[in-house]
């Protein structure tokens, strides 16, 4: 039987690393894999205008990524 997943339309740090499973630190992620010249991570936002205001990541481009790269992704998604 299959489990829906609710995931929110954009997601936190913490969501990225214990809902999704992403292996990988800040700095690699924001500094390195987000400046890739060839396929990159999606780039973040901020929830706010402050320099230190939360980076999310739209949902959808995320979990591209994952596809592209063969990492596992759950198969029923609903976005809340």
């Amino acid at each position: 039987m299959r489990r829906k997943v609710k995931l929110p339309l954009y997601i936190s740090w913490r969501q990225l690393k214990e809902v999704i499973g992403w292996a990988y630190s800040r700095a690699h992620t924001m500094d390195r894999l987000e400046r890739l010249p060839h396929d990159p991570f999606p780039s973040h936002g901020k929830i706010g205008p402050h320099r230190n205001s939360h980076p999310i990541w739209y949902t959808p481009a995320v979990l591209d990524y994952f596809e592209r790269h063969g990492l596992p992704v759950p198969e029923d998604i609903e976005f809340s």
